[in-house]
C-alpha cells in the first residue's frame, strides 16, 4: 500500500427486493443498515424498482446519503408488494461520487433467468474507478460461461485501471472451475460466508480487485437486524485506491 492514496468503503449485497422476513416492502430498512455501515460505493444485486425512479422509495431512501445512482434490470416482473404495477429487476449501483453508465455485459445462458453485469465509471476526484456488479447463475455450467465473458471482458480493459467486480457470484466451493477463468485477470479478497442471512454457511457474496486497489479490511456484517430484511448478509470491504 502506498503512502497516497483514496480510502474507500465498498458494500455489496443481495437486498432481497426490500422484502422483509413478514413478506413487507420495507426499502427504508434497508436503507438504513447501509447508511449505518458508512458506504462510498453500494453494490446490489435483487433491486427492485419502480417504473418511475421518482416513485422510488429505496432511491428516495439512498439519496441522503448516496446521492449518485445507475440502474440496469435484466427483466421486469409484478411485485406482490405493488399490486399491478410492473417493475423492474436487477442490479444497482449507488455512489458518492458521479457514475458513468458503460454498456451492460449479457450474461444470459439459454433456459435461464436472464442475467447481466452491470458496468459503471465512478468519477472519484482524484481518477476513475471502473465498478462492475453481477448476480450470477445457479447452475454450474451457467456460471462457467459467465465467468468466460467476464474475463473476455476484463481482457479489453488496460490492466492497470482500476477495477472492482462485486456482487453474488451464486459459488460455494472457493476453488470452483466457473470462476477459475477469473484468477487470471482478478484478485479475489479473502471470502466470507454471508448466506443464510440467519445461519450464514456459503460465501456467495464476493468482492474481487484488479489494478491499484488495496484492501485492509473486509467483514460479512452479521448484525441481528439483518436476516429480518434479506437472506444475505451485506460484505462491507475497505479499500486504497492507489492516487500517486
Amino acid at each position: 500500500m502506498t503512502d497516497t492514496g483514496r480510502r474507500l468503503r465498498v458494500v455489496t449485497w443481495n437486498i432481497h427486493s426490500c422484502i422483509d422476513h413478514r413478506g413487507r416492502y420495507t426499502p427504508e430498512r434497508t436503507a438504513r443498515v447501509l447508511r449505518l455501515l458508512a458506504p462510498d460505493v453500494v453494490a446490489l444485486q435483487e433491486a427492485n424498482l419502480a417504473a418511475d425512479p421518482a416513485d422510488d422509495r429505496l432511491l428516495r431512501a439512498l439519496e441522503p446519503f448516496l446521492p449518485h445512482w445507475l440502474f440496469a434490470p435484466t427483466h421486469e416482473r409484478g411485485c406482490l408488494h405493488r399490486p399491478g404495477e410492473v417493475t423492474g429487476f436487477g442490479n444497482l449501483i449507488a455512489s458518492r461520487w458521479p457514475i458513468y453508465p458503460e454498456t451492460p455485459l449479457e450474461l444470459s445462458h439459454v433456459d435461464r433467468e436472464p442475467r447481466q453485469a452491470l458496468r459503471a465509471r465512478i468519477a472519484l476526484p482524484e481518477r476513475t474507478l471502473h465498478c462492475w456488479v453481477v448476480h450470477l447463475g445457479l447452475g454450474l455450467i451457467e456460471r462457467r460461461e459467465q465467468g468466460r465473458r467476464l474475463a473476455e471482458a476484463l481482457a479489453e480493459l488496460p490492466p492497470d485501471a482500476p477495477l472492482l467486480l462485486a456482487g453474488d457470484f451464486n459459488e460455494w466451493l472457493p476453488r470452483a472451475k466457473s470462476l477459475r477463468v477469473l484468477h487470471r485477470e482478478l484478485t479475489r479478497l479473502p471470502v466470507r460466508r454471508t448466506f443464510p442471512a440467519g445461519r450464514p454457511l456459503l460465501p456467495l457474496d464476493q468482492i474481487w480487485l484488479r489494478g491499484p486497489l488495496h484492501a485492509h479490511a473486509l467483514k460479512a456484517i452479521r448484525d441481528p437486524i439483518v436476516p429480518r430484511i434479506s437472506d444475505h448478509l451485506p460484505l462491507v470491504a475497505d479499500l486504497t485506491l492507489e492516487t500517486g
